[in-house]
């Protein structure tokens, strides 16, 4: 099952250990604590302490949650460095992120930044293409990667 090395002589000791804290567990018998209403009290105290804990701590994540919605569900286009702004992080660092995880990629000899198909489809980014009139009168063609507010939600949950 395991290597024969020293990984694997670690990996098998790990899970003996695990194998004997699960076996020194004390196995609850439920119609013991029915009966014994000094243990049934100590485990429903125990769960209630869980309880209000998790409670707690979904009253304290509602603003952030209710927020992040907002974010996630709004219209409207941000360019990369303004999404890069909005998540208090360098444009230049999330350049980076964004082509290391295929997000955003550049064409062989190319300038500008592209997006991914996958992630115009999964609605994160888009692209906007405007034609611009140049001193000599020639028309040039500029494509620019847009973050969508899906988009900014997905990288406020990497980078938090």
């Amino acid at each position: 099952m395991v290597e024969r090395n020293e990984k694997g002589k670690q990996a098998r000791l790990y899970f003996l250990e695990c194998e004997k804290v699960a076996k020194q567990q004390p196995v609850i018998d439920p119609m013991k604590v029915l009966n014994d209403p000094a243990a049934m009290r100590g485990l429903l105290l125990t769960y209630s302490e869980k309880v209000l804990a998790l409670e707690s701590t979904i009253t304290e994540q509602a603003p952030k949650v209710a927020a992040l919605d907002r974010i996630s569900t709004a219209d409207g286009y941000l360019c990369v460095t303004d999404a890069a702004k909005n998540l208090q992080i360098r444009p230049k660092d999330l350049f980076i992120w964004l082509s290391a995880n295929s997000w955003i990629y550049r064409r062989t000899g190319g300038k500008g930044w592209l997006a991914y198909q996958q992630r115009i489809q999964q609605g994160v980014l888009s692209h906007k293409v405007t034609t611009v009139q140049r001193s000599d009168g020639t028309e040039k063609t500029v494509e620019q990667v847009l973050v969508t507010a899906k988009g900014l939600t997905k990288l406020a949950e990497s980078f938090s």
